[in-house]
């Protein structure tokens, strides 16, 4: 029944394909042939992005006739930058990614991944909420006032799913937490984090802990997944509801016969002995559907620009009291000085408290990116995420994965205090 379904599922795919009109190709055609660039999202950097998915670049270079493919290792904020700047052909990457880029750019899924787990083939993942066993913690409760770690606000298995989960127990994480620790990419630096004790709890993509137990980087019984009871025939430890795998996805524009030729080579590893004999650590199957991730995102980011627009009026009048202040006392100290005549003479002004910058907040702010430093900018104006977002030609959320590094990296806590520290230091960070 499994391969009837399959077989269907194949000959739908293919006849939706020979129905697009596409535009021109994207692929280079140089003196060495056509060139296809595969982005894939390096959850676990860049070499380790080359270890896994090379061997497929290799199967596709000797199964798709007179095309050469190559691997481009990306991250959640870079793959957009890549698409727009036409620097990858396909992309492989998480659900929850692929959906907010097709969104964006068009993409459309070719097949889904099959990744394959002690001879079982998984079409599904998930998330595992976890912490230290000496912790003692037993349910996602206990984590309340605590400290997180977990990939980006951006990231789908890395934090969006955890969301997802504490969401449905009633616990909201950007409120009920002490901290939430973004630390980007690779996904086993959360685990040491929480190993050594940084934080109280961390967030994965579900398989990563088996993973690096079986790399021999961290014993599995020193760790305790949360709701670990939700999926007892999946193989991993995983915190609440199973999404569909990765897709490979294609880019408008990408000629029509490479796209059904790649399609056919991916469902072709099905066949006996395609995996063995190009050493393949995935399979792939004609592409599931993605509505209830469509549908999870949306709800995040909902939420995200429901309260990204309530805290930025509530910074707005924040920054223009600051404003007040700090022209109230420019006013008070020329006055004094003799700059301004008044009749009666005005008292000496109460300087701002905190007002000197430290050398080490400074270098903090002479550490962003240019990036980082162009939405500073436009938040020192009081713009709003989306407003940013339309201007720099970003996504809504990249604007929210800034912001927060923003308040990581210059160690501001509040936005209100961002904005304080950097007009006060303006001329040293800003771009020209």
């Amino acid at each position: 029944m499994h391969r009837i379904k399959l077989l269907i599922r194949t000959a739908v795919l293919l006849a939706l394909s020979a129905s697009i009109l596409v535009a021109p190709v994207f692929a280079q055609t140089t003196a060495r042939g056509n060139i296809a660039r595969v982005g894939v999202l390096a959850f676990r950097g860049a070499m380790q992005a080359n270890i896994r998915w090379q061997p497929l670049i290799d199967y596709l270079n000797t199964s798709v006739p007179e095309w050469q493919f190559e691997l481009v290792p990306v991250t959640l904020v870079s793959a957009p930058e890549k698409i727009s700047q036409q620097k990858i052909d396909f992309l492989i990457t998480n659900p929850g990614h692929y959906v907010e880029l097709a969104q964006d750019y068009g993409l459309g899924a070719l097949a889904t991944r099959e990744r394959l787990a002690d001879g079982q083939g998984l079409l599904e993942y998930g998330v595992a909420i976890f912490s230290a066993r000496t912790n003692g913690f037993g349910s996602l409760d206990d984590l309340k006032g605590k400290r997180l770690a977990a990939v980006s606000p951006d990231a789908f298995g890395g934090f969006q799913l955890a969301w997802h989960e504490f969401r449905q127990v009633n616990i909201d994480l950007y409120s009920d937490f002490q901290a939430i620790k973004f630390m980007g990419f690779p996904q086993d630096a959360i685990v040491a984090a929480v190993k050594s004790g940084d934080v109280d709890a961390g967030v994965v993509r579900s398989g990563l802990l088996e993973n690096l137990a079986q790399e021999g980087r961290i014993d599995l019984a020193d760790f305790v997944v949360f709701q670990n009871n939700s999926q007892p025939e999946y193989p991993y430890q995983v915190s609440g509801a199973l999404y569909p795998e990765w897709p490979f996805t294609a880019l408008p524009g990408i000629d029509k016969s490479l796209r059904e030729n790649i399609t056919l080579a991916l469902l072709a590893t099905q066949g006996a002995g395609i995996q063995s004999r190009y050493s393949l650590r995935d399979l792939w199957s004609a592409p599931l559907a993605y509505e209830d991730v469509r549908q999870l995102v949306l709800a995040y980011q909902t939420r995200n620009n429901d309260t990204a627009a309530q805290t930025d009026g509530r910074y707005f009048y924040v920054a223009m009291l600051i404003l007040v202040a700090t022209g109230a006392a420019i006013l008070l100290r020329m006055v004094k000085n003799g700059m301004v005549q008044t009749e009666p003479a005005v008292p000496a002004a109460v300087p701002l408290e905190n007002s000197a910058v430290s050398a080490q907040e400074k270098a903090r702010f002479q550490s962003l990116t240019k990036r980082e430093c162009e939405v500073l900018v436009m938040i020192c104006k009081g713009e709003l995420s989306k407003t940013i977002a339309q201007n720099l030609g970003i996504s809504p959320k990249t604007v929210e994965y800034h912001r927060a590094n923003l308040l990581q990296k210059t160690k501001a806590g509040t936005t209100a205090h961002l904005v304080q520290l950097a007009t006060r230091i303006e001329g040293e960070w800003r771009p020209s």
